[in-house]
């Protein structure tokens, strides 16, 4: 099999670049939002009396205040705005902007260019610029205008005149400094939030496209949405999942707009977290090996805001953070036995059942004590004597675990009590993260075969509608965990070696004995011809040199093979050696799936595939022997090789296969289940945005 590489989780030059640029497109939208807030109180300044000064705060927008330590008296105006105040004869005076010299407001695209606003008052003309003449009517009513009564223009009794404050600018609302603050959020701060690059554009857009409006906020504090996601923060021990990963420091009764605006960054960058882990799981996990390679589906941050953003109340808001959980029947079943678990004081564990010569009934062990403390059998007489109540324990055991029911304790049925000895829960948790592993939509048709339980299954509208057992990879050669498309079978199939067998199995054979793999049927082949194995010097390696099974009873992959292309070259086919299917561990083979009775599930498969095609054993019997033949499906469908040690029986029942591969554990250990709390995102802490 093909291997690969585990996918690195930090963030690419690109996709940084891409962050950058539109951030700077939004903060150029944030500026203009901040023009518009004050935009009003620019406008009444601009027409204050003839000579007034008019103070512009940071940002460059004016305030209505006069500067301190400014008055209208001459002594105390500065020669450049003294010079703006005198009007002469036939000119319009001009208000003079006054710029602070303090560095402008932030400007989220670049700090160094100044923001709209005040760019706008940079480009007011200079008073030291001539002013132009304007004719003048040589009439007097004509040159001096009437003057102004109350009501009229003239200030009212108590009101200021020449020598008075200056009007007060507009307040600004509540809402508008919330939008301010939020803007500059998303204009600098954003890294603080998420350190995904398609979150963090997503944000960005989210709020620009909203005019910077809250969602999970209200003035006064959280609203419904916002309680509604704190709510599935805290509860997300139900879905196997870490509440610390999602918690919030509290937004204050009292709170101001930076903190209304610090918390609905938070909700919503931490909205999305719970949506990736929820849907696709906490970790990559193509990183715990080269076979671990299924296609999880990684929820758009888009989708995500704009669903939350679109839930008319509380509940739809919560049934919308529900949805990312996996929706499979098994994965449902699974979260119904965490609760009755965690409701449960905390199991007992178990010393391990160390391994030994096979007990039978009747006999005495110095191990039957242990197995009387895991099965929860009293003892009677000789605790060492593996007597009958102890021996219908096992039974039941076996029964459960998916062995032969024999009420033999040997290798295997060791095995699984080990297993199963302790807290039920870290295992429950590490199946229920491999499903997040599944493509989030359920197909309604689809394969799936479980690799610990040697079962594979055809599911219609979430029921069986077939099911056979199957040979998987041994440990040292493992099936992988994959999702593909079955496209179509091949009949009378030739068998061509992999790379892998001919340096490992086969090579060995042919430096003892160069005509080994002829007597089984294998042909050695050079430049598409078929030479004689004896003439071949095999000490030089097998360069050159393919090997090939021509179709026939022998063949390694029987009858027929179910083909859904892959890198790693594996596949569903039949076998000649179908008394492996009479053994409960079947991990023989080195990667592919043999299935048990063949023809039955080629039925079954082309009854959805080729549908009112009559494609039955019967029929299908006609296409057998002769040269390789192949039927592509009309409708393809998913199939999926997944590893679920854990799942729930048709009794309702809890049961556990046995780790082959160690896949189990290795989840555990990413997630900290394994004793100490950590987690596989290179060593972040568990708090992670």
């Amino acid at each position: 099999m093909s291997g690969r590489g585990a996918v690195d989780t930090v963030e690419n030059k690109g996709a940084t670049a891409r962050g950058t640029t539109a951030r700077r497109v939004l903060a150029a939208s944030a500026g203009l939002l901040l023009a518009t807030v004050s935009s009003a109180g620019l406008s009444v300044q601009a027409q204050q009396a003839p000579g007034s000064i008019v103070a512009v705060d940071r940002a460059g927008q004016g305030t209505g205040e006069a500067p301190a330590g400014a008055t209208t008296s001459s002594e105390n105006v500065s020669p450049a705005a003294a010079t703006a105040s005198l009007v002469r004869p036939g000119e319009p005076a001009a208000p003079l902007p006054s710029i602070a010299t303090e560095a402008p407001h932030f400007d989220a695209a670049d700090p160094a260019r100044p923001s709209p606003a005040r760019s706008a008052a940079l480009a007011a003309p200079s008073p030291a610029e001539p002013l132009p003449a304007v004719p003048v009517d040589a009439s007097p009513a004509a040159a001096l205008p009437a003057a102004p009564s109350v009501g009229n223009g003239a200030p009212g009794v108590g009101e200021g005149t020449s020598g008075g404050p200056a009007p007060a600018a507009p307040t600004e609302t509540a809402e508008s400094a919330f939008s301010r603050q939020l803007a500059a959020l998303i204009g600098n701060s954003l890294p603080r939030f998420s350190t995904r690059p398609a979150d963090r554009e997503a944000l960005a857009t989210f709020y620009t496209a909203r005019g910077f409006q809250p969602v999970f906020t209200q003035e006064g504090g959280v609203s419904p949405l916002g309680q509604a996601a704190i709510d599935t923060f805290a509860a997300a021990a139900s879905e196997g999942l870490d509440p610390t990963d999602y918690a919030l420091p509290p937004l204050p009764a009292t709170a101001d707009a930076g903190q209304r605006a610090e918390a609905e960054m938070r909700l919503a960058a931490t909205a999305l977290l719970y949506a990736r882990h929820a849907q696709s799981g906490r970790f990559d996990p193509k990183k715990l090996s080269k076979d671990v390679d299924p296609n999880p589906t990684v929820p758009d941050s888009a989708d995500v805001l704009a669903r939350l953003a679109g839930a008319p109340d509380a509940a739809a808001a919560r049934a919308v953070l529900a949805s990312f959980a996996p929706q499979y029947p098994q994965y449902l079943l699974l979260k119904e036995q965490l609760a009755r678990h965690m409701a449960r004081e905390q199991a007992v564990s178990h010393a391990p059942i160390p391994p030994g010569p096979s007990v039978r009934p009747g006999e005495s062990d110095p191990r039957v004590p242990l197995l009387r403390a895991r099965l929860g059998v009293e003892p009677r007489g000789d605790g060492e004597v593996y007597d009958t109540a102890l021996v219908r324990a096992v039974e039941d055991f076996q029964r459960q675990a998916g062995l032969a029911a024999d009420g033999i304790v040997g290798r295997g049925t060791v095995a699984a009590l080990n297993d199963t000895g302790g807290d039920p829960v870290p295992d429950i948790i590490a199946n229920m993260e491999r499903w997040r592993w599944v493509p989030h939509e359920v197909a309604p048709t689809y394969v799936i075969v479980n690799i610990p339980e040697f079962m594979v299954r055809i599911i219609v509208d979430g029921g069986t509608v077939h099911e056979t057992r199957v040979v998987v990879g041994k440990p040292e050669s493992p099936t992988p965990i994959l999702d593909e498309t079955m496209q179509y079978v091949v009949f009378n199939p030739s068998w061509h070696v992999p790379p892998s067998i001919m340096r490992n199995e086969m090579l060995p054979k042919l430096q003892a004995d160069p005509y080994a793999l002829q007597r089984q049927g294998i042909d050695v082949v050079r430049n598409g011809r078929v030479v004689d194995p004896g003439m071949v010097d095999w000490r030089r390696g097998t360069q050159g040199y393919s090997f090939r099974q021509e179709p026939g009873e022998r063949n390694a992959l029987g009858r027929m093979k179910f083909m859904f292309p892959n890198k790693h070259s594996v596949y569903l086919h039949d076998t000649p050696s179908r008394a492996l299917f009479a053994r409960d561990r079947r991990a023989f083979s080195h990667g592919c799936v043999r299935v048990h009775e063949p023809m039955a599930f080629a039925e079954a498969l082309f009854a959805l595939g080729l549908p009112k095609e009559g494609w039955t054993e019967q029929r299908l019997s006609r296409l057998l022997g002769g040269n390789e033949r192949s039927l592509t499906l009309k409708n393809k469908f998913p199939i999926h090789l997944v590893y679920f040690t854990s799942f729930v029986d048709s009794a309702g029942q809890l049961v556990t296969r046995e780790d082959l591969y160690g896949i189990n554990a290795a989840t555990k250990a990413q997630l900290g289940l394994d004793g100490a709390r950590r987690f596989a995102e290179q060593g972040k802490p568990a708090l992670r945005r």
